[in-house]
């Protein structure tokens, strides 16, 4: 594994082609040769897989074991709860609950200004937002605790 991986970067900078084969990598713990992954993933030609397994091998997400590529599952799981649970906002990431609790906010007041009437569901309408926030809290700690799993792993393999 690369010393000092950070999930916020490959998922800044990892896309398309080798987004896709970086998931299909994941799904398997032993690997799958360049024949299997163009046989079984559907990408065209040995060029393109090659293009993208360096790329991945620059960002130290993807591992070779004989003839095999595989992504450790370490990797796997902080990267791709990167990619499922934050959304990229410009050029910065955002856990989605928090995304979720401005968004239902604005919604809410536009709501209850066009229908006043709709004022007496404000407290349920803050219990969603508030719940949104809780969400996006939890993808922030969860995340955290993703990191220091992948930097405790990184110090294990150091020491042999």
């Amino acid at each position: 594994m690369k010393e000092g991986l950070d999930p916020f970067k490959v998922r800044k900078e990892l896309k398309g082609d080798a987004r896709r084969l970086f998931f299909y990598l994941s799904q398997r713990i032993s690997g799958y040769t360049i024949d299997e992954i163009k046989y079984f993933s559907g990408f065209s030609n040995k060029a393109l897989i090659n293009r993208c397994l360096a790329e991945m091998k620059r960002l130290g997400i993807v591992e070779k074991q004989d003839d095999k590529y595989y992504v450790p599952r370490p990797i796997a799981e902080a990267v791709g709860f990167a990619f499922k649970h934050y959304v990229k906002v410009g050029d910065k990431l955002i856990a989605r609950g928090f995304v979720s609790a401005i968004a239902y906010a604005i919604f809410l007041l536009i709501f209850t200004a066009a229908y006043p009437a709709a004022i007496s569901t404000l407290p349920w309408g803050l219990v969603f937002t508030l719940l949104f926030a809780a969400i996006g809290v939890y993808e922030v700690f969860r995340m955290r605790g993703l990191v220091k799993m992948l930097r405790t792993a990184n110090t294990g393999e150091a020491k042999p």
